[in-house]
């Protein structure tokens, strides 16, 4: 009879935790859409300073993620938009040479899939020069000896190395060789990873994926 009582206790007291652990994941989920809308002015001024005109866009702005995740990716998506805006979308002049738009497109995408949470920045710009990464990684002995044996998403993973930078000029926004491995060690502290695509003339994605587990 004791041991039923106690069972029955202990049932309930499952219960209670985890409603209570529901309740206290609720409050801490917020939607994500403030952190994309923060990025509206930092892109416009951008694109001013450097002759461009941009296209902000926002799919999924209602995804819901813990207050820690917007933290620790606030910084992350701030340096992956400045380099779309800076390297990645072209000048008004060269895309009417390319038979592009004048204005590029960076959107900004969240969603669940499984058991993540994806947070992209795609654009259509320029996208990463593959040989331009290797030839400075090659400079800097990050990799030997001519990087041909390495896949695409190798090469590109080349951006995250601390002080790592393929600009010529040293300016506000690039060439200081910071940002990227600040974006790659925030997303890490969430155990989450960063994936990129890139296609050259087409444009770069960027794909955030942070366990769910820890984005609640």
């Amino acid at each position: 009879l004791k041991t039923d009582r106690f069972e029955k206790a202990i049932d309930q007291l499952n219960k209670i935790t985890k409603d209570l652990q529901t309740i206290a994941m609720s409050v801490r989920r917020v939607p994500i859409a403030p952190l994309f809308r923060k990025m509206i002015r930092p892109v416009r001024d951008l694109a001013r300073q450097a002759g461009k005109k941009i296209d902000l866009q926002f799919i999924g702005e209602e995804t819901e993620v813990d207050k820690r995740v917007i933290e620790l990716i606030s910084d992350p998506l701030m340096h992956i938009i400045r380099n779309a805006v800076d390297h990645g979308v072209e000048t008004v002049e060269k895309r009417i040479a390319l038979g592009k738009d004048e204005t590029g497109v960076i959107v900004l995408e969240a969603r669940n899939s499984g058991g993540e949470v994806w947070v992209l920045i795609r654009d259509d710009g320029q996208g990463l020069n593959r040989e331009k990464i290797v030839a400075k990684a090659r400079e800097t002995g990050l990799i030997t000896p001519d990087g041909t044996e390495l896949r695409d998403e190798e090469v590109f993973k080349i951006i995250f190395e601390p002080g790592f930078s393929t600009s010529e000029k040293v300016s506000e926004v690039s060439g200081r060789g910071v940002g990227m491995d600040v974006v790659r060690s925030n997303i890490e502290k969430l155990r989450g990873r960063v994936d990129i695509k890139s296609t050259s003339g087409q444009g770069s994605q960027f794909m955030i994926r942070i366990p769910l587990t820890h984005a609640i």
